[in-house]
């Protein structure tokens, strides 16, 4: 137990307690205001806005029968090592989605033709598909469509490329990042998913890949946290005395 002297000059104690909290929060401070200023938002922010859920194209086209016209027993023929065969929609057009080994190709559902790559043109017109009243605002345009094939940005998984990314210049600046081999929408992003995604960084201490919940910087600021709190209860049980 340390002792000290105060304005008036009376020697106080400085107890074990004390001298425990004062500098275990002042070296914890930036951490804990971190904690409750990210937790804040992740509380406040609903989580489907967050990932994105209502971006999403306002109706769905529906394929005809008749306009799949080739016989998915030739495909099979034509795709001998194919692991699935599925007929969706692209851009009004009935297509198969043949998934190969390493790659997925698309096939005319007229014709069996298969078809080229995504164009620029042709991912332009998926993106802004999504764009209604409940998604992406009518009012936004595209500031730029952009091939990515060999570097993915952090926020895309490498998985997906290559793939258009399509950015709108709304007030979130919305990306959606749309598959160069199936034209499907593989990830979508905003400005507030990217607040999101920083903040959960900072707030498990994780500053690079923002995935590690168990490091150990994370541990010892928790531990040296509740002993910093654990103190300040003996501390206010010492000092009771004074407040009643």
């Amino acid at each position: 137990m340390n002792h000290k002297k105060n304005s008036r000059g009376v020697v106080s104690k400085v107890t074990s307690a004390q001298f425990i909290h004062r500098w275990l929060m002042l070296i914890l401070a930036i951490p804990i205001v971190i904690w409750g200023f990210t937790g804040s938002y992740f509380v406040l922010m609903d989580i489907g806005f967050i990932r994105s859920d209502h971006i999403a194209v306002e109706k769905s086209d529906k394929i005809n029968p008749l306009s799949v016209s080739y016989p998915i027993s030739k495909l099979y023929q034509d795709f001998p090592d194919a692991k699935s065969i599925s007929v969706k929609s692209l851009l009004q057009q009935a297509v198969y989605h043949v998934t190969l080994t390493e790659k997925t190709v698309l096939v005319s559902a007229q014709s069996g033709t298969q078809l080229d790559a995504i164009t620029h043109e042709q991912a332009t017109k998926i993106a802004q598909s999504f764009q209604h009243n409940n998604a992406i605002s009518p009012s936004a345009s595209i500031a730029a469509a952009k091939l990515l094939v060999e570097q993915a940005p952090a926020e895309l998984a490498s998985r997906h490329l290559p793939v258009w990314q399509v950015v709108f210049d709304d007030m979130a600046k919305t990306t959606l990042y749309i598959s160069a081999q199936t034209g499907d929408v593989v990830t979508k992003r905003h400005e507030y998913w990217r607040w999101f995604d920083l903040f959960w960084k900072w707030h498990i201490m994780d500053y690079e890949e923002g995935e590690a919940i168990d490091n150990a910087l994370l541990f010892y600021s928790a531990i040296g946290s509740f002993i910093a709190v654990f103190a300040g209860c003996v501390l206010l049980w010492q000092r009771r005395k004074r407040y009643c």
